[in-house]
């Protein structure tokens, strides 16, 4: 919500910059208007070391996009070429007061050094998992009310939103009773909803815990910050696309960029435009526009060089006049953009702009949101209690339905979906924990793979009553995450690169499940992170497996082959970021991301050893 407090907060922080040099504009001389420049500088701490994986973004003012890049291991950083004109430089890193400037760069080479101070008390500044790590733990009662929050409050917003305002024991009962109620979208319910029975259950004691963590007292948090980036992790470049309509969503001083102001809002659903997104092979941006209700966009392509939005549409057959909103849009090994929208497939070739649309005969269904490409190049489409399959070169559409469970097993929604070299689509059953597999070959075969149960010792916490009040969840319901010992498999991918396997992020139970496609064998590889949220899985076509993480605000990357990690943490915070694609641009690969809470969309590129060496060379050079 927007405050007079906050806004004399920004003030403040503009006014008292922790910067070198702040007031003086970047004009060297000699340059000619109009050709790029390249801008670097300095990180140091107040001892005056330097600083490695510190953020640095800068913003054209008046533009609609941030670019991105990290400090290197002596505190350096190096931006890729910019454009002339009036920027916007801030540097961050939690527990430390941001440093903030407004630049006129002329080029062609500008520098500008930044000094951080540490903060004393940079609550706001943490993301939902390094909000989960502060909370007090020490005795049993803590520790089981930990456990309740992780299972309960994560569901429809990051835990850094739950945590971003302060209220005491009444006041927290108060949102306890409201939250019981809402859906995962994070606005709306019916008011006869079922109320959340953990939040029901533990409506007294939570609110307890809460008004002591987050209350009008002095806290009993002990802020637990997670390690800033290094070495490789570094040297990844951001460009952060604004999605929301021209004139609405949130300013720049309220949409996550500034961390000490703390996670947006997602209560403001004008902040809700990129709930998923890919990438096509000239690297633009393609986001889908869900929750959303208008009249102008289905999917959005940004042009990556200007952040420019063209709108497709595809209308609701209801004579509304509005456009049908769309949960996943991706791209096929030919280029081509699919996603699935009112009750139809929907095809865009990205150059020409073409939009068709294919509708399944009616006996068989109507398309879901859920969207995938398999092995064989045929579309793959889930929703509901099962999936459509759509062969683009014949026209011929199969219908697959949810294996057989039984009814007090949970919800047994379809959610994500994967396709598979060999032409077989998964997704999965999240609330079961189970991945389904759909025989390509076989019209209307599947079968349930079974994913073991989590190894998670807080399950130990809850006995007796406790652990009964679980069976009514049924799984995990819309309201919540899931079980103590349920990894909570969100959304599967099996390509579009090389893989003898599907891989499925946990979201609650930190760890990536690989469930071999022939012989259904599961091996877990467990997070080094705890409580960042894995919402999506993808293979890129070296084989390695990207994972975006929803309440960590991170993407990270594993090797199969070494079993390392590698997290490239995103610029924003509280960016719920829903889902990722992967795409081959110019030979290198590029990953996109979208931020479902804030209003953007990420595209994240690569930076060599060479390349960095060659902008250092230039930087030094010009001083």
């Amino acid at each position: 919500m927007f405050s007079t407090k906050r806004l004399l907060c920004w003030s403040t922080v503009i006014g008292v910059l922790v910067v070198a040099a702040a007031s003086r504009p970047i004009v060297p001389a000699g340059h000619a208007q109009g050709s790029q420049l390249l801008l670097s500088g300095s990180i140091k701490g107040a001892a005056g070391s330097g600083m490695e994986g510190v953020t640095v973004s800068a913003r054209g003012i008046g533009k609609t996009f941030t670019t991105t890049v990290f400090s290197d291991a002596s505190g350096e950083y190096y931006f890729p070429q910019l454009e002339p004109g009036k920027y916007k430089v801030w540097a961050q890193a939690v527990g430390y007061e941001a440093g903030i400037v407004d630049l006129q760069l002329n080029g062609p080479v500008g520098r500008q050094d930044f000094t951080m101070r540490p903060m004393q008390d940079f609550t706001l500044q943490l993301r939902g998992d390094e909000m989960v790590a502060s909370l007090p733990d020490a005795t049993y009662q803590d520790r089981k009310m930990k456990e309740v929050f992780r299972l309960s409050c994560g569901g429809c917003h990051n835990q850094n939103m739950a945590l971003k305002d302060r209220f005491d024991e009444k006041g927290w009962k108060t949102i306890i009773t409201l939250m019981s109620r809402i859906a995962t979208s994070g606005y709306g319910s019916r008011d006869d909803e079922v109320p959340n029975p953990l939040f029901e259950y533990y409506k007294d004691e939570l609110a307890v815990y809460l008004a002591a963590v987050r209350g009008p007292g002095p806290s009993t948090m002990k802020l637990a910050p997670r390690a800033r980036p290094r070495g490789e992790e570094t040297m990844v470049v951001i460009r952060e696309y604004d999605t929301n309509q021209p004139g609405t969503g949130l300013p720049l001083f309220d949409d996550g960029s500034f961390w000490h102001l703390g996670a947006p809002s997602k209560l403001d659903i004008r902040n809700h435009h990129s709930m998923d997104g890919t990438l096509d092979f000239d690297g633009h941006v393609w986001f889908s526009d869900d929750l959303n209700p208008n009249p102008y966009r289905s999917v959005g392509r940004i042009d990556w060089r200007t952040g420019a939005v063209t709108n497709f549409k595809v209308p609701r057959s209801d004579g509304s006049g509005l456009a049908s909103t769309v949960h996943d849009v991706i791209t096929d090994p030919q280029g081509i953009i699919w996603f699935g929208a009112d009750g139809k497939l929907a095809r865009i070739e990205p150059r020409s702009g073409k939009l068709d649309t294919f509708e399944p005969p009616k006996e068989l269904g109507r398309v879901g949101g859920m969207t995938a490409v398999d092995g064989k190049g045929r579309i793959w489409s889930g929703g509901g209690n099962g999936a459509l399959l759509f062969d683009p070169k014949t026209g011929q559409w199969t219908s697959y339905k949810n294996p057989e469970s039984a009814p007090e097993e949970g919800l047994t929604a379809t959610y994500g979906m994967a396709g598979d070299r060999d032409g077989n689509g998964w997704w999965a059953q999240h609330a079961l924990d189970v991945l389904a597999k759909a025989d390509g070959d076989t019209p209307g075969k599947t079968i349930a793979v079974k994913v073991p149960k989590a190894r998670n010792p807080n399950a130990e916490l809850f006995t007796g009553d406790d652990k009964r009040i679980f069976e009514l969840l049924g799984g995990s319901i819309h309201h919540g995450r899931g079980t103590p010992d349920q990894y909570t498999i969100r959304k599967p991918g099996a390509g579009p690169g090389p893989t003898d396997a599907v891989w499925g992020p946990g979201w609650f139970n930190d760890a990536l499940i690989k469930v071999d496609i022939k012989t259904h064998k599961t091996t877990e590889y467990k997070y080094p992170w705890r409580d960042g949220g894995s919402y999506q899985a993808v293979v890129d076509y070296d084989g390695l497996v990207w994972v975006v993480f929803t309440n960590g605000d991170y993407v990270a990357k594993f090797d199969p082959k070494t079993g390392r990690w590698t997290r490239y943490d995103l610029p924003t915070l509280g960016t719920e970021a829903h889902g990722l694609q992967i795409a081959r641009v110019n030979g290198r690969t590029q990953v996109t991301a979208p931020y479902f809470a804030a209003g953007k969309t990420a595209k994240l590129e690569f930076r060599t050893e060479a390349e960095l060496k060659a902008l250092k060379t230039e930087a030094r050079k010009s001083r």
